[in-house]
């Protein structure tokens, strides 16, 4: 006879970028060794792939995760974890005054993806011409991430040439799949520089997997000449960006 199997929970989600909502299962301890394993190499494109297949066995959806935007990517995962593990997160931080230990607590549905009200994937270069973007995915990102580029300004327009979905006129619409680099290369290229900038503040108000939080130090430190003990009063504001920032 079989062993007893467990019931495993389900919960649904929205993603933020389109609203769309999907069904899912914490990760369980295979899933959990199969992320350690990839930890301990310390190797980011072996996380990378690890985190992957964990969202791929977890989302009952057929979720298309090599191209889903990295904001619902991070999102996803960080569900999948606090159902796993529990819906807080306890970071630590060392304190820069008395080089103490402070604790964090987050919880995570107090986790937003922040959006820009200004921000659109649709961006008109004239009154004509314009493009629409398609979001970064953690691959793609990962990519940029880990070239060596001569400049910061050969980064951007990478960044920029890899999300174009397509490119519209009065007439016609252009997708990217139907030309070559060299051909939207070119077409970058043509722009003027503000144009340019248009473009590249599309990355720059793109959602992001943010929190804002504050760092309390309570620790007891020894004034300096005295016995006596004073607490600690190191206060400051941070800004937890990106799936990492979450995880010590």
């Amino acid at each position: 006879m079989g062993l007893p199997q467990l019931t495993i929970p389900e919960y649904t989600l929205k993603l933020p970028s389109d609203g769309k909502e999907i069904t899912y299962r914490p990760f369980l301890v295979k899933e959990e060794k199969l992320l350690l394993i990839a930890m301990e190499s310390e190797d980011e494109e072996q996380i990378l792939r690890a985190t992957k297949r964990v969202i791929q066995s977890c989302v009952h959806q057929n979720l298309d995760v090599d191209n889903m935007p990295t904001f619902d990517f991070e999102y996803v995962f960080l569900w999948l974890r606090a159902k796993a593990k529990g819906e807080e997160i306890n970071l630590k931080y060392k304190c820069p005054k008395c080089d103490g230990e402070i604790p964090l607590a987050i919880n995570i549905e107090d986790v937003k993806i922040k959006k820009t009200k200004s921000h659109s994937t649709k961006i008109e270069l004239t009154d004509n011409l314009g493009v629409v973007f398609k979001y970064p995915s953690l691959s793609l990102q990962f990519k940029i991430d880990n070239h060596k580029f001569e400049s910061e300004v050969e980064k951007i327009f990478t960044s920029v040439l890899s999300c174009i979905d397509f490119i519209y006129d009065a007439k016609e619409t252009y997708s990217t799949k139907d030309h070559t680099e060299k051909e939207l290369t070119d077409f970058l290229e043509s722009l003027t520089d503000v144009q340019f900038q248009k473009l590249a503040k599309f990355f720059e108000t793109m959602p992001i997997l943010k929190h804002e939080a504050v760092l309390v130090c309570k620790n007891k430190i020894k004034e300096e000449g005295k016995k006596k003990e004073k607490i600690c009063d190191f206060r400051e504001d941070i800004t937890l960006e990106g799936l990492q920032s979450f995880f010590d």
